[in-house]
């Protein structure tokens, strides 16, 4: 397909309308809310940073944009840098409002720049709400903070709405035109990321307009509790023909297990396809040649379609991972972009980040020369980028940004108002590494947990008895079946975000509770989800490094702890390499059961769901391998106890409350009570993991169920 083409129309011809963002202009989006020293910057080299800037929506490639100030707190002298994408940087405490010259003419946006504080002080959480009456919208929020803090709250109208918010944080309904979206910060020592509502208008009451109250940030109701599968997707099908058609052959595996979200790792034509050798990460796909075309060996679009038609008559969605940080450098951009004689060098020399475009010298990550970061800065780039969105947006359920780190948070703000004014279901998950909270509230619905996955990696290593040596039966014809010693640069890259993650000592099994809790600490958006996983296509498997073991009690945490769990393909039938084709003939069934019991028991249990509260309750143990803790769903009244072991043998944990004696994993009998009143005398044996039903709380037998 001749992508220059592509990028006059603003898509692929047979793809359907553009969609819009916001209202269709270019206003550049809701208010910003930064940090001075900080600011809104998009700088070359930050590999693990977060990018930013300032840019028009809906962006015209040759339009003219100019961005100045037009209101500043005194002494301040911050303006914006030149160009129709800009950084900014305000220079002092306070409240700006810049204007955008667009060709549709004036925009005006509100930029929150505060202090600069201690980064590793706690940031605040917010949560906004809405009243209606007596012909007024009346705004409250609840703020708060780990620690000692007492947080004030801003609040914000977005300045696509214009200046409806009254002094004593109400809002006339008769100011609302169809809708008005509004924002809370929460402000200790840092601020928080912000929260928003809808207003809009729902008809006429009795006496007045009706006005709704909507929560634009939430994630799809289909995505809370979802389990995750993530595939290989050239290494998961039927290994003598790896197809679309056959990845929809094997569904009634994923069917049987009970996944409702599957991840397909890339698809589309690129550089790493069938026969990538191991030593250059096999046929992984992360390398785009053409972003609306599907890698012929694996069949066509139509086939790909068919396989998200079949997958959604098991009610299995499926969610595109969407690599647009970079390119392959033979990506034909790139190609006319490096080549002087080519007649399109001029236009795509700027569609990509240079260190020194004399030596041909690229911005890029981890010394990955042959991916070439993009440049946000260019409109053009922007507007052909959102064609690919919008195109496989018509074609998924869901987005995996791959190093959505890379790509400007502005950018991600535009996509996820983009996505959602044209399906409300659609689904945003990120990878960023470690994970940045910044990324929710109005960006992507979940995140990758990598403070978690860096404590499940730290107890494996600490107290397993070692992984086991060997591979599964299932070799490849054109690579090794074990890779794990030969992907050199992805294991450097991969203990790179593990070394990156929160400082957390995992010196003790409970470390996966500061892990679940350091969310808070951090500042979490409310409404975002959480990606619970023991490994992935970047990391070793846990298997092979610290034995079967310390797998069965990972993957117990990630199920039974606040979030998503998600397995990697053959996670559960013991595939041994990162990127070893799937096992489909040599499955390990025990292993396969115990995913498939662990999976049934959260999809069953309330106690295990979103909705349901995380604690710690007191335990003892002989070994720093074990800890307990409690989930209880107050709505049903319905409450566990687990206990968890990553080490050798069998770990006695000894609890102070009232549990069921049976192992609902295994209904065997793990809890002795020698019957004395002694409420210490409840001793669990615990191999690996242990599930227990507790006996309800008298706060919420009334509405039990």
């Amino acid at each position: 397909m001749d992508q220059r083409r592509l990028c006059t129309d603003g898509g692929d011809p047979g793809s359907g309308a553009a969609l819009e963002s916001g209202d269709g202009s270019h206003h550049p989006g809701p208010p910003r809310f930064v940090t001075v020293g900080e600011g809104i910057v998009d700088p070359n080299g930050n590999e693990m940073e977060t990018r930013d800037d300032l840019a028009p929506r809906n962006p015209d490639g040759d339009g003219t944009y100019v961005w100045r100030v037009l209101e500043s707190p005194d002494s301040s002298s911050a303006a914006p840098t030149d160009g129709p994408i800009a950084e900014f940087e305000p220079d002092v405490p306070g409240t700006y409002a810049l204007a955008l010259e667009a060709p549709d003419g004036t925009h005006e946006l509100t930029v929150r720049a505060f202090p600069e504080v201690d980064e590793d002080a706690p940031r605040p959480q917010v949560e906004l709400e809405a009243t209606v009456a007596d012909g007024h919208v009346r705004l409250s929020a609840t703020a708060s903070v780990v620690g000692d803090g007492d947080p004030s709250v801003e609040y914000y109208v977005d300045d696509r709405n214009g200046d409806v918010l009254e002094p004593n944080g109400t809002i006339p309904v008769d100011a609302i035109d169809e809708r008005v979206r509004v924002y809370a910060i929460a402000v200790d020592e840092r601020h928080s990321v912000p929260d928003a509502i809808e207003l809009v208008l729902d008809g006429e009451g009795a006496n007045e307009p009706s006005v709704r109250v909507e929560r634009p940030f939430e994630p799809p109701e289909w995505a809370v509790d979802a389990v995750v599968y993530e595939i290989f997707t050239r290494r998961f099908p039927d290994r003598d023909e790896p197809t679309f058609e056959t990845i929809a052959d094997r569904l009634d595996h994923l069917e049987a297990l009970g996944i409702d979200v599957l991840w397909l790792s890339p698809f589309l034509e690129a550089e790493s396809g069938f026969g990538t050798p191991a030593e250059r990460g096999g046929p992984h796909g992360y390398n785009t040649r053409d972003y609306f075309e599907v890698d012929p060996d694996l069949g066509s679009v139509a086939d790909f379609e068919a396989l998200v038609d079949a997958c959604h008559e098991r009610d299995i969605r499926v969610v595109f991972d969407l690599v647009i940080n970079h390119t392959a450098d033979t990506h034909p951009f790139y190609e006319a972009a490096v080549d002087e004689t080519h007649p399109d060098h001029e236009r795509y020399r700027d569609w990509y980040r240079w260190e020194d475009f004399d030596e041909r010298d690229a911005d890029t990550y981890f010394g990955w020369d042959d991916i070439p970061n993009l440049n946000y800065a260019n409109p053009e780039v922007r507007d052909y980028l959102l064609s690919v969105v919008d195109y496989w947006a018509e074609r998924v359920d869901g987005f995996r940004a791959d190093v959505a780190w890379g790509v400007p948070l502005s950018f991600w703000t535009e996509v996820s108002d983009r996505v959602s004014g044209a399906d409300g279901d659609l689904f945003l998950l990120d990878e960023t590494l470690p994970s940045d909270i910044e990324m929710g509230g109005g960006r992507f619905h979940m995140h990758h947990d990598d403070v978690l996955h860096d404590a499940l990696e730290r107890l494996g290593a600490s107290f397993a008895d070692g992984g086991t040596d060997g591979s599964t039966a299932a070799d490849s014809a054109d690579e090794p079946a074990d890779e794990t010693a030969a992907v050199a640069e992805g294991n450097a890259v991969a203990d790179e975000f593990t070394d990156s993650a929160a400082d957390l000592e995992a010196t003790t099994a409970d470390a996966i509770l500061e892990a679940i809790e350091d969310r808070q600490r951090r500042g979490a958006h409310p409404d975002s989800e959480w990606l619970l996983y023991v490994e992935n296509h970047d990391t070793d498997r846990y298997l092979t490094e610290y034995g079967r073991d310390a797998q069965l009690a990972a993957s117990a945490a990630t199920v039974t702890l606040p979030g998503s769990p998600m397995l990697y393909y053959g996670q559960e039938t013991g595939v041994m390499g990162r990127r070893d084709p799937m096992n489909w003939e040599s499955f390990d069934t025990n292993l396969l059961e115990h995913y498939r019991q662990l999976i049934d028991l959260r999809k069953s249990h309330p106690a295990l769901q979103s909705d349901a509260d995380l604690e710690r309750i007191p335990y003892a143990t002989d070994t720093d391998a074990a800890v307990a803790f409690a989930r209880e769903a107050p709505a049903s009244g319905r409450r566990l106890v687990v206990a968890l072991h990553f080490g050798d043998g069998t770990a006695t944990v000894r609890i102070d409350e009232p549990v069921e004696g049976t192992d609902l994993l295994t209904d065997e009998e793990v809890a002795d009570d020698d019957g004395t009143a002694d409420s210490w005398a409840r001793e669990l044996a615990v191999d690996t993991a242990v599930v227990l039903e507790a006996e309800t709380t008298d706060s919420s037998e009334s509405g039990g169920q």
